[in-house]
């Protein structure tokens, strides 16, 4: 399930250091990295809980359990509060009628 906040950044390279930094802060993970045959990144240190992929210099967030969604948007919104990121939100249609 895609979260609705997306980060920001100048470019890929300030997004994945932007990303890092989160995995680091927020998850504890010890790196960053691309999970095979995809283009997304593992943030989370293996638990495959929480993705992040680049494009254009957004980051943008997926998780795997819809009842994690609001754990990982708070973390993610703590995280650009306290380091005056520029956030974008994007409601998805999830069927939800």
């Amino acid at each position: 399930m895609k979260l609705d906040i997306e980060v920001l950044a100048k470019d890929d390279d300030e997004a994945l250091s932007l990303l890092t930094r989160f995995a680091h802060e927020k998850l504890m993970a010890a790196d960053v990295h691309e999970l095979d045959g995809t283009k997304t990144l593992n943030i989370d240190g293996g638990e495959n809980d929480i993705r992040a992929k680049i494009s254009n210099a957004t980051i943008e967030f997926w998780v795997r359990y819809s009842h994690d969604e609001s754990m990982y948007e708070k973390k993610l919104l703590d995280f650009c509060r306290q380091h005056n990121l520029t956030v974008r939100f994007k409601t998805t249609d999830r069927g939800d009628k």
